[in-house]
């Protein structure tokens, strides 16, 4: 059995070698890891503001809006729903998104140290 499954598995030839090699570089390069990283925590801090913005803003806005709160704000046209409660509630962590981005980055372009500056 071990013969058969050593037999199977063939040493890497050097065109793969080349291949992994450059596939790696290009990846440094370019910094993929970097921005695969910072994909994973911007989904990560979207449910952070998302959990905010229904357990915090929405109850706020629900004392505003009588008939069960924001949203189950719906309209209907020619017998289409609209549900446009849920709109305004996305609107409002895009807002929340912005505006937190727009703290981070100003505050993180004003530190020299964290720009590098290529010669």
């Amino acid at each position: 059995m071990k013969e058969v499954v050593c037999s199977l598995i063939k040493k890497p030839t050097a065109k793969a070698k080349d291949f992994a090699g450059g596939l790696i570089g290009f990846l440094k390069e370019h910094s993929v890891f970097g921005l695969a990283i910072g994909v994973i925590i911007g989904q990560a801090s979207k449910d952070l503001i998302d959990s905010i913005v229904g357990g915090f803003f929405m109850p706020f806005i629900s004392l505003l809006i009588p008939d069960g709160g924001f949203e189950n704000l719906v309209f209907q046209l020619d017998g289409a729903t609209f549900n446009f409660g849920l709109i305004l509630k996305n609107f409002l962590v895009f807002l929340i998104v912005m505006v937190l981005l727009y703290v981070l980055i100003k505050r993180l372009l004003k530190r020299d140290d964290l720009i590098v500056k290529k010669k």
